[in-house]
């Protein structure tokens, strides 16, 4: 039986507590090293959102929003650095057209969850690692943080996650558990290494936090208010919501609700760690009383401050700072667009061959129309960077392939390229199983697809007719090494 939430999180505080990393909970899905490895495949399940479920109930979405594109994604770029380790000589082969890596094809699986339903993350749990029963789960961006120990400690199965983790779950899920983003913990000391450096807020700030009693978002909440007052920041109220409950009404009742707390607190600046689907009721109720906090934003719930998760910020958000590892296609100067690197240019490459369309820098998922225009879909770059990390991996531990020799390998990989994250670049390390090593600072701008295209090409500093976050300079200095934790 699985844990539900609430259960979690006593677990894992416990397991911090007594410092013990092996945690078999009753019930647990039996496993071995070479689970998903048969003579001639790896399967990997790809954890993505059931946009079929949505639109088979009444959901309006774009065409090209669908389970099976989003699936698509994995399975072409897991066989574009597949053939890619071919050309460079390491022992792959081709069987039927298709690319083995030590004779073994690379088959990506789905398991999903319903967007509007938060009780399914551990259907999703359930479907991905006791119907399909890979080699590893990954999941590029959407699933809940709350539900990533179903995978990795209670059944026990190695994944890939492309977003934040917290150390207490790292602790638990062992050598199981690798990530794209900041730990928590990281996360919340950069942040107020930052604040004065950027001028986010001064020491005489009476700083209020808007957390949450998610498991990852929890731990970030704790250690920024341990951080900020181990700096000198007066923190004076920290309220977490409920974002563990389903219904996002009631959980947007609470964020407004926050605001007479955070008030009655003295406080003039509110940093906020729950997502936008969340900050609603906050933000409203904030400008209807006339609360006048000054706002920040600290990434640590999903798809936050990413140039995808922009259209979907209340529009309030505007003007306000976000301290992330995710990364725009705008400029700070707001007159172009930013240029991919030699990887982001690679994952662009493969992305539209296997998917036969020409991506569009700053486009969000499914395509936008503006003006009689269709703007076309921009790269995932979670998936991109997950497999070129991955794949490999899987390569370099042979004929005899398992978790620990993978997971091994994917440590020693050190630094290497990023896309849309870290300005360009991230690093694993021992000790480190995170791949983010950089931050900046971005705000929310506005563009619609009634904003006018200028004379540089872009939507109101936007690189298409949508909202997009623009980064900021400090100092002419736009990236900031992570302090780790």
């Amino acid at each position: 039986m699985f844990r539900r939430p609430i259960r979690l999180l006593v677990g894992l505080m416990l397991v911090a507590l007594v410092g013990t990393v092996a945690v078999i909970p009753a019930g647990a899905a039996g496993r071995t090293q070479t689970q998903g490895v048969t003579d001639d495949e790896i399967t990997i399940v790809a954890l993505v959102s059931d946009l079929d479920g949505l639109r088979s109930k009444g959901f309006n979405l774009p065409p090209k929003l669908t389970t099976g594109n989003l699936l698509r994604r994995w399975q072409g770029y897991a066989d574009a650095f597949c053939e890619q380790l071919s050309s460079k000589g390491v022992r792959t082969g081709a069987s039927g057209g298709d690319c083995t890596i030590n004779g073994r094809r690379i088959v990506v699986k789905p398991a999903v969850w319903d967007p509007i339903d938060a009780t399914t993350f551990d259907k999703a749990c359930t479907q991905a690692t006791q119907d399909n029963q890979p080699f590893v789960v990954v999941n590029g961006n959407g699933y809940r943080q709350s539900s990533v120990a179903c995978i990795t400690v209670d059944n026990q199965t190695p994944m890939f996650y492309g977003e934040s983790v917290y150390n207490d779950l790292i602790k638990a899920s062992g050598n199981r558990l690798v990530a794209l983003g900041l730990n928590a913990e990281s996360n919340a000391a950069t942040t107020t290494a930052l604040l004065k450096k950027a001028e986010l807020a001064p020491k005489t700030a009476k700083i209020g936090i808007l957390s949450g009693n998610e498991p990852g978002i929890k731990a970030a909440g704790d250690a920024l208010e341990k951080e900020l007052k181990k700096s000198g920041y007066d923190v004076v109220q920290k309220v977490e919501v409920n974002t563990l409950q389903a219904d996002p009404t009631a959980i947007n009742r609470e964020s407004g609700a926050a605001v007479a707390t955070l008030k009655a607190a003295g406080a003039d600046t509110v940093m906020i760690l729950i997502p936008f689907t969340a900050t609603s009721g906050y933000y409203q109720e904030a400008t209807r009383s006339g609360a006048n906090f000054k706002n920040i934003i600290v990434d640590a719930s999903s798809s936050l401050c990413t140039q995808f998760g922009a259209s979907r910020t209340p529009a309030e958000v505007v003007g306000s700072p976000c301290v992330t590892t995710w990364d725009t296609r705008a400029l700070p100067t707001k007159n172009g667009v930013k240029a991919d690197n030699d990887f982001e240019a690679q994952c662009r490459e493969a992305f539209d061959s296997f998917t036969s369309q020409k991506s569009q820098a700053g486009v969000p998922a499914g395509d936008v129309t503006a003006g009689g225009v269709t703007y076309t879909e921009d790269i995932p770059p979670n998936e991109c960077t997950m497999m070129s990390i991955l794949i490999p991996a899987i390569a370099k531990a042979g004929k005899n392939v398992t978790w620990n020799k993978v997971y091994k390998n994917i440590l020693k990989s050190g630094k290497g390229p990023a896309a849309y994250m870290s300005n360009g670049e991230g690093q694993f390390a021992k000790g480190k199983p995170f791949y983010a090593t950089q931050v900046h600072v971005e705000t929310l701008n506005t563009a619609n697809a009634q904003t006018a295209k200028d004379t540089s090409g872009t939507f109101n500093g936007c690189p298409a007719p949508v909202n997009c976050w623009i980064p900021m300079e400090i100092d002419g200095q736009e990236w900031f090494p992570v302090v780790v934790r």
